[in-house]
């Protein structure tokens, strides 16, 4: 069964996408994550504990914090 996605969440320019699905008693999803228009990388997760709401919110994170990564890095790169 396939949860409703969430509308993209723009972070830092850059845009990402949550998908969800249940598949029997397990929660898996994906944030795919996008910049100026190009596909820059995807974060998967799933569970055997975990509700849909919890992986939505959990990916969430995982995609910030892989964005303030990228930030960090090319920020240090410039200098």
């Amino acid at each position: 069964m396939r949860e409703a996605s969430s509308d993209p969440i723009i972070y830092r320019d850059v845009s990402i996408a949550i998908n969800v699905t249940r598949a029997g008693d397990r929660v898996f999803g994906h944030a795919d994550l996008f910049a100026a228009n190009e596909f820059k990388g995807r974060i998967s997760l799933g569970s055997a504990r975990a509700r849909p709401r919890e992986v939505r919110e959990k990916l969430r994170c995982l995609a910030k914090a892989k964005v303030d990564v990228w930030t960090t890095v090319e920020a240090a790169a410039r200098h």
